[in-house]
C-alpha cells in the first residue's frame, strides 16, 4: 500500500484541506486507487464535508529519469465526478484535478509519500 498526503486548494470548495491518495498495490495500470479529501464547503453547502472516491489507475508511463506520468479515475469520471492526472518523482506526487467535463479545476496539488 502506498499513501500520499497533501493539501487541496480549489476555490471556493477547498482551502488548504487534507487530500490523500492511496494505492492498493503500486502505481500500475488497473491497480485500485482511492482519494480521500475534505471540502471546506461542498457544492451542497455542507461545511467540512468528507469525500471518498475509488477507482483504477488508467495510465502510467515512465521516462529514463524515473519520473512517471499517471492518470486515474478517468474511466470512472461519471461515477467519481473528478479524475486526476500528474506525475510521480521519487517520494513526491504532483496532480491536476479535472471535473467530468475535462475542465482542470485544481493544479499543482503536491503530495508526499507518507506510508509504504
Amino acid at each position: 500500500m502506498l499513501i500520499y498526503l497533501g493539501k487541496l486548494n480549489y476555490s471556493p470548495y477547498a482551502s488548504d484541506e487534507i487530500f490523500a491518495v492511496i494505492f492498493r498495490d503500486n502505481v500500475q495500470i488497473g491497480d485500485r486507487v482511492s482519494v480521500l479529501l475534505q471540502w471546506s464547503k461542498n457544492a451542497s453547502g455542507h461545511v467540512k464535508a468528507n469525500s471518498d472516491d475509488f477507482g483504477t489507475v488508467n495510465k502510467v508511463s515512465g521516462n529514463v529519469t524515473g519520473e512517471r506520468e499517471i492518470e486515474f479515475f478517468h474511466n470512472e469520471k461519471d461515477k467519481t465526478y473528478y479524475w486526476y492526472k500528474g506525475k510521480v518523482t521519487g517520494n513526491k506526487m504532483t496532480l491536476s484535478m479535472y471535473n467530468k467535463s475535462g475542465e482542470e479545476v485544481a493544479k499543482n496539488i503536491e503530495l508526499q509519500l507518507v506510508f509504504v
